[in-house]
């Protein structure tokens, strides 16, 4: 048991950091998005992006022989909102699914591995496993699909040499990792209310 507990107080602790990181990651997504954002409304002719030798689309990375800037700017911003904003929805999940570890590990740090809370916390964290999933395929999609948008393939064809590029495909796969980890975590919480009931009536019957 106190090799439980020391353990649990030692994955709060990393989880309590790994929570502050979410914050400060989420505030550095939030002024980026915010400078860019400014940056287009007082010069909306300076370009945001410029300088690419490698465009990347989804699971698709594409070499070039040449620099190539995006023109449209309003496009870039528009993919740089997406992106972000989907982003900052996988951060929020992230950070709550966090929090529910945290409340799983204290009973544990406590002594108490079968705290009646603990089987509803795991479903918790299954729930936002799912919604995770949902959303880095979203935001897989999107990304690929705003990415085509933004560079422009046929104005991209003409930056660079003849024949260096013969065409431009995005290839999209759905992930269903988060679907087996939603259903681990589930049978984990059915195994762990099966103990909280088992605790229930020793205590009971002391």
């Amino acid at each position: 048991m106190d090799k439980l507990m020391k353990t649990a107080k030692k994955l709060d602790t990393f989880f309590k950091v790994a929570q502050k990181i979410m914050k400060i990651t989420m505030i550095v997504m939030v002024c980026v998005l915010a400078v860019l954002t400014i940056a287009n409304i007082l010069n909306p002719s300076a370009i945001i992006a410029n300088g690419f030798y490698s465009v990347d689309i989804g699971p698709l990375t594409i070499k070039l022989t040449e620099s190539y800037s995006p023109e449209d700017n309003n496009m870039v911003l528009f993919y740089a909102w997406i992106v972000i904003g989907l982003a900052a929805l996988a951060v929020v999940a992230i950070y709550y699914a966090f929090g529910q570890i945290r409340n799983i590990l204290q009973p544990m740090a406590e002594g108490n591995p079968f705290h009646p809370t603990v089987s509803k916390n795991i479903r918790k964290v299954a729930y936002v496993s799912v919604v995770l999933g949902i959303v880095a395929n979203i935001v897989s999609f999107v990304e690929t699909f705003n990415a085509l948008r933004m560079i422009d393939s046929l104005n991209l064809l003409q930056h660079v040499q003849e024949g260096t590029i013969q065409s431009v495909t995005a290839n999209y796969r759905f992930d269903i990792t988060f679907l087996v980890v939603f259903l681990l975590l589930l049978l984990m919480s059915y195994i762990f209310r099966y103990g909280e009931e088992l605790q229930q009536q020793v205590d009971e019957t002391l």
